[in-house]
């Protein structure tokens, strides 16, 4: 089944950095992989293709952002793995959940760390707990 995998936590709280990290280490572990990239700093908007699975990829997961158009845009390439970000409940969440009966949903919860060479590790861990649920 397709699957949707969110990273899920208040705003600021190092949401954009993970996501964007899952890229990085997507691209070094799929070093053929193509990628299509829509970036628009600091967030990214990503399609990847590895191995033949098209692989959707949004760091921005604020209220009133570009989270709702992306998803869709990703359901329209076809993207069997949609890795993105939203808060803890509301129109981000409402907007993944919108597509429960196209895709397998779990969320994943960002782990704050007030030191920023903790949240460093912090981010990595839960970028690889991602990438693992995603089945990559």
């Amino acid at each position: 089944m397709k699957k949707i995998v969110a990273l899920q936590d208040k705003g600021n709280s190092g949401k954009t950095m993970t996501v964007k990290l899952v890229f990085d280490k997507l691209k070094a572990k799929y070093p053929a992989a193509s990628a299509h990239i829509h970036k628009c700093n600091p967030d990214i908007k990503v399609v990847m293709n590895i191995n033949g699975i098209k692989v959707g990829i949004e760091s921005r997961g604020d209220p009133n952002s570009r989270l709702k158009k992306s998803l869709s845009f990703f359901v329209n390439e076809k993207c069997a793995i949609i890795i993105c970000s939203a808060r803890l409940r509301g129109m981000t969440v409402d907007w993944i959940n919108e597509y429960a009966n196209q895709y397998h949903i779990e969320y994943v919860k960002q782990t704050y760390e007030s030191q920023s060479n903790k949240q460093s590790a912090v981010n990595n861990a839960t970028a690889d707990k991602m990438i693992s649920k995603a089945g990559l």
